[in-house]
């Protein structure tokens, strides 16, 4: 006796599992999130969020100017966590603990959902690729921790 298997398929194609998914933008958080950052963060990183002049030098007090928010800067390594807390609790220089903040914080003048619409509109400014890189960093985020043997 033979027994043929037959495969059927839809025509639809099978995503491809090596990338990431990552959530579409909401277009009233990113027109929140501009309102917010040209109040509250042009002045320092730039009308186009396209930070300080020479932003990638540091200047002589070996401190770096502001660095921009697109993706020609670094804020696209960084997940939604620690943005959000670089936001609402400032930022001292990372190399010297105990430094005073380089960045303000921001926490006792923005709301949360202010401080999630900021990031929403510097997720605008990534490409699709950055923008998932970025989502994975925040999936780390959530992944549970291992367990020492």
């Amino acid at each position: 006796m033979m027994i043929i298997l037959t495969a059927c398929t839809s025509g639809a194609t099978t995503p491809d599992s090596s990338v990431t998914p990552y959530p579409t933008l909401d277009a009233v958080q990113v027109s929140r999130g501009r309102e917010v950052y040209q109040q509250y963060c042009a002045t320092c990183h730039g009308a186009n969020a396209e930070g300080a002049a020479n932003w990638a030098t540091p200047g002589p007090d070996g401190l770096y100017p502001p660095p921009p928010h697109d993706d020609t800067g670094h804020t696209w390594h960084h997940s939604d966590r620690v943005l959000y807390e670089i936001i609402r609790d400032g930022m001292g220089d990372p190399l010297r603990p105990n430094s005073p903040l380089r960045m303000p914080a921001w926490g006792g003048t923005l709301s949360d959902a202010d401080i999630r619409a900021v990031i929403e509109y510097f997720k605008s400014l990534w490409t699709a690729e950055y923008r998932r890189w970025q989502w994975d960093e925040t999936l780390k985020d959530f992944a549970p921790t291992p367990t020492p043997p």
